[in-house]
């Protein structure tokens, strides 16, 4: 089976992670947090659980996701970005039970007010980097036999592919991830003639 996904024009981009294939892939990284000793495997294999969960949960591009420091803001459940790529900001509450984990998370790992949320363990109060997000969020899910093409994207295309299917709000969405179009969207979640179809067969009044 081919690992590449074609849109319109043959070109070849990331697939959104699959729903299942992401849980899986974040049970496997609790095990591995849970049957360490090591107190630095632990704090790694949480930060990356926290990391994929705000990634699926916040639609963050993974370079906006990873300059996320501790401050009221986001004490208090709210979420602030300016955005990277777009230089657009983006503000809102956190969902309750996201908000309490990653409440926990600041707690479990002693984080202090102006610390980056996902630290690397290399040098003092430095975010790891977007290539080594990466690499970790690949290992996973290779070790889960995920075949299809991914990359950091697909977390963030797995939140907006997941919010469309359920909602079919794809106004809100191209506004969510600041396109300029709704098929920019249609297009960057990987939505094609098959599911199109799937659509109109399942619909009936």
């Amino acid at each position: 089976m081919s690992r590449y996904f074609k849109v319109n024009y043959g070109r070849k981009t990331v697939r959104p992670f699959k729903v299942e294939d992401v849980k899986n892939m974040m049970i496997l990284i609790k095990k591995k947090r849970d049957n360490t000793e090591n107190e630095d495997e632990k704090r790694m294999y949480d930060r990356d659980w926290l990391m994929i969960k705000l990634g699926l949960n916040t639609a963050f591009r993974i370079q906006d996701l990873l300059q996320l420091r501790v401050n009221d803001l986001l004490l208090k459940g709210t979420m602030y970005v300016r955005e990277s790529k777009t230089k657009k900001e983006q503000y809102w509450e956190l969902n309750d039970k996201l908000h309490k984990e990653v409440i926990d998370y600041i707690n479990r790992n002693n984080l202090y007010e102006d610390e980056f949320l996902f630290q690397s363990r290399k040098g003092t109060n430095k975010p790891i980097s977007r290539q080594n997000a990466w690499i970790r969020i690949k290992d996973y899910a290779d070790e889960v036999g995920i075949k299809y093409l991914i990359g950091c994207h697909s977390l963030r295309k797995c939140f907006a592919r997941t919010f469309y299917e359920n909602t079919h709000d794809l106004i809100t969405l191209q506004q969510m991830l600041n396109h300029s179009s709704p098929q920019i969207t249609l297009i960057y979640i990987c939505w094609d003639d098959a599911d199109q179809q799937k659509s109109r067969k399942e619909f009936y009044l």
